[in-house]
């Protein structure tokens, strides 16, 4: 089921309500699992909830196989109930178009109308993936702007910079901090980006 959302903005108040709900329920299927976007950065007035996470993977009997296993990411059994039960509902992105892949999801909280954005990850990804999603859109902007003053390209959902001089060579990012200061910038705080 494909909902339509208007954008609207939503109390932090009953923003965090929903995100601990998801949270709850995600958590035990998660290595890691945080809220980004505006509720990480303390704004009063959130459009959505940013949830980024790295799923718990288990081994599940492959279909049609006597003995063979395939790995099943839990966080993803985890929503997919979510959806069958009526809790979250898919919604299309700006485009009009549904984005409901591996790694982003774009749902609705039926219950409240909030928009709730899932991003899947992996551990060497996380830092920079977590910087890229809590944001705002201008930091984001700035990041990949500094990056390329030094010679390098920002690759926000992967594992850090490429060096831009044809090497391929990747510089990961083992922390939030690391983000900024490979880039010669300040760090900030979540609260004051």
């Amino acid at each position: 089921m494909m909902v339509q959302t208007l954008v609207r903005k939503f109390s932090r108040a009953l923003a965090n309500s929903v995100a601990d709900e998801m949270t709850g329920r995600l958590m035990a299927a998660c290595t890691r699992l945080e809220a980004a976007g505006s509720l990480r950065r303390l704004k009063p007035q959130v459009g959505d909830i940013e949830l980024v996470y790295i799923s718990r993977q288990r081994q599940v009997p492959e279909a049609g196989a006597l003995f063979g296993t395939v790995e099943e990411a839990e966080a993803e059994v985890v929503i997919q109930g979510l959806l069958a039960a009526g809790v979250l509902a898919k919604r299309p992105n700006v485009a009009g178009l549904p984005t409901w892949g591996p790694q982003n999801k774009l749902a609705l909280h039926v219950a409240t109308g909030i928009p709730v954005d899932l991003f899947a990850t992996t551990e060497e990804c996380w830092w920079n993936y977590l910087v890229c999603r809590t944001g705002p859109a201008d930091l984001n902007t700035k990041i990949a702007q500094a990056a390329r003053k030094r010679g390098l390209l920002w690759h926000p959902y992967e594992k850090g910079f490429t060096r831009n001089d044809g090497s391929g060579e990747w510089l990961v990012m083992r922390s939030e901090r690391e983000v900024f200061e490979t880039v010669g910038l300040p760090y900030r705080e979540p609260r004051e980006r």
